[in-house]
C-alpha cells in the first residue's frame, strides 16, 4: 500500500507541475494506448474473437464509419466479405452478420420461440393521418378520400403540363425535409451525439451550422408539437371539458390508457411520433416511385397491368374499388413484390437474443450479441431470383414461381417486431 500511495503522490505532483501542452500530450498518449489495448482485446480475447471476418472491422468501427461517410458502399463490401469468409461474418467488434435466408426466423423470432431485443438506433407524430387510424372502416374511408384528392390534383397538374413536384399543392418543402432527414442518417448512425444535440438547439441555428440536419430537426419538432396537442386534448377529456372522441390517433389511445405513466413520457411519445412520420413517408414514397417507374418504363408491363385492372377499376369514377378486390389482381401483386424486392431502402437489420445462445451450424453465438441480416442480399440471390436486377413480375406467377422467393423476400422482416408498415 505504501508503494501505491507513493505512486499516486508522484502522479499528483507531476500533474501540478506539468504544462497544458504536456497534459494534452499525455492525454493523447493514453488515448492511443487505450485504443491499441482495446483493439488487442477485440481481436484476441473478445467473445466473438473466433468468428470469421476481416481483422479491421473486428478491431474497430472506424472502418465502417469512413466507408459510410465517404464511399457509401458498405453493403457491397459486406457482400464481398461473405464471398471470402462464408455465410457468417463478424461485421463489427460486437456484431455478427449472417447471409442465409434459412436463418431469418431464428434471428427475427417470435416471442414464442425466444425473446429478442432490437439493435437500438441512436441519435436518430400523427393526427388525422391514415397510418394512425385504429378502425379498418375509418382507415378505408380516409384512404378513399386521399385517393380522390390525389386524382384531382394529378388531373389539374396534367392540364398545366407542370411537373407534379413543382406544384405548390404538393408541398415540395415536405419532400425536401424528408430527404434531408434521410441523408443525415449515416452521420447520425456513427455520431449519435449530433442528433441528440439538435434536440436542444433552435432550428434556425441548426440550419446555419449543420444545414443537412435541418430535416431531421423539423421532424423532431413536428413530433413534439403533435404529441403536446394530443396530450392537451386528452387532459380536457378527463376534466369533462370536451366529449371523448371514440376514434383518434395511436397517441390518443396511449394517453387514455392505464399503461404506466413512464410509458407516456413526452420525450418517448415524441420519439415515437418521429418514427411514424419518417417511416410513413419516405419509405412508402420511394417504393411507389420505383415500382411506378419500372411499370411505365416497360410498355408491355404497363399494358398488361392496365388490362388486368380493367374489371376491378371499371367504376372508379363513381367508387374507389374495395381493397380485397384489388388484392385479387395477381399481376398487380407481382409488380408490388418486384418493387419491394429491388428497392434497397435499408442496410442490414438485426436483433439481440436475450434468453439464449443462437446456434448457426458449428458456430455458437453468445446471447446478448447483436445478430444482423441484409434483406436486399436475400432479394438479389441469383440462385433464387435469376437475373435479379431485372424487374420481372412474371417470376411470381404460374410455372415461374419458386417457393424460395417468398422465403427470401423480407422487406418488412419477420418475428414479433415485424415492421408495422406491412399492415
Amino acid at each position: 500500500m505504501g508503494a501505491l500511495q507513493d505512486a499516486f503522490e508522484a502522479l499528483g505532483l507531476a500533474y501540478h507541475k506539468a504544462t497544458r501542452w504536456q497534459l494534452l500530450g499525455a492525454t493523447a498518449i493514453l488515448l492511443v494506448f487505450y485504443q491499441f489495448a482495446l483493439a488487442i482485446y477485440r481481436l484476441y480475447f473478445h467473445p466473438l474473437a473466433k468468428f470469421p471476418g476481416p481483422k479491421l472491422v473486428a478491431a474497430s468501427t472506424w472502418y465502417e464509419t469512413f466507408v459510410d461517410l465517404f464511399r457509401h458502399d458498405f453493403p457491397e463490401r459486406l457482400a464481398r466479405m461473405h464471398e471470402k469468409y462464408g455465410p457468417i461474418v463478424r461485421v463489427s467488434p460486437n456484431e455478427i452478420h449472417i447471409n442465409d435466408p434459412n436463418f431469418v426466423t431464428t434471428v427475427f423470432a417470435t416471442a414464442a420461440k425466444h425473446r429478442t431485443d432490437i439493435i437500438p438506433p441512436q441519435g436518430l407524430g400523427m393526427d388525422d393521418s391514415i397510418g394512425s387510424t385504429p378502425g379498418h372502416d375509418i382507415h378505408a374511408s380516409i384512404i378513399h378520400e386521399e385517393i380522390r384528392t390525389l386524382e384531382r390534383k394529378m388531373l389539374e397538374a396534367k392540364e398545366t403540363n407542370l411537373p407534379l413536384l413543382d406544384g405548390k399543392d404538393f408541398t415540395p418543402e415536405w419532400y425536401s425535409m424528408i430527404r434531408g432527414a434521410a441523408k443525415i442518417i449515416p452521420l447520425l448512425r456513427h455520431f449519435p451525439q449530433i442528433g441528440l444535440a439538435t434536440q436542444y438547439v433552435p432550428a434556425w441555428l441548426v440550419q446555419t451550422i449543420l444545414p443537412n440536419t435541418t430535416g431531421f430537426r423539423i421532424l423532431q419538432l413536428l413530433g413534439e408539437q403533435r404529441v403536446n396537442r394530443i396530450r392537451k386534448e386528452v387532459e380536457k377529456e378527463k376534466k369533462g371539458q370536451v366529449d371523448v372522441e371514440e376514434n383518434g390517433s395511436m397517441f390518443h389511445h396511449l394517453l387514455r390508457s392505464d399503461i404506466p405513466e413512464s410509458e407516456k413520457n413526452p420525450a418517448r411519445l415524441a420519439a415515437e411520433a418521429v418514427s411514424f412520420l419518417g417511416a410513413g413517408t419516405y419509405p412508402t414514397a420511394a417504393t411507389l416511385i420505383l415500382t411506378a417507374y419500372y411499370i411505365l418504363a416497360k410498355p408491355e408491363i404497363e399494358g398488361r397491368l392496365r388490362k388486368e385492372l380493367k374489371t376491378v377499376m371499371a367504376n372508379f369514377n363513381d367508387e374507389v374499388p374495395n381493397f380485397v378486390d384489388v388484392e385479387q389482381v395477381e399481376y398487380l401483386g407481382a409488380c408490388i413484390k418486384e418493387g419491394l424486392r429491388i428497392l434497397r431502402l435499408f442496410r442490414r437489420k438485426g436483433r439481440i437474443s436475450i434468453d439464449k445462445d443462437l446456434q448457426y451450424k458449428e458456430w455458437t453465438i453468445p446471447k446478448n450479441t447483436p445478430v444482423s441480416m441484409s434483406p436486399f442480399t436475400m432479394h438479389i440471390d441469383p440462385e433464387v431470383f435469376p437475373d435479379p436486377f431485372m424487374f420481372n413480375p412474371d417470376r411470381w406467377l404460374g410455372k415461374n414461381y419458386d417457393p424460395r422467393m417468398d422465403r427470401n423476400l423480407n422487406p418488412f422482416l419477420q418475428g414479433s417486431r415485424i415492421c408495422i408498415g406491412m399492415q
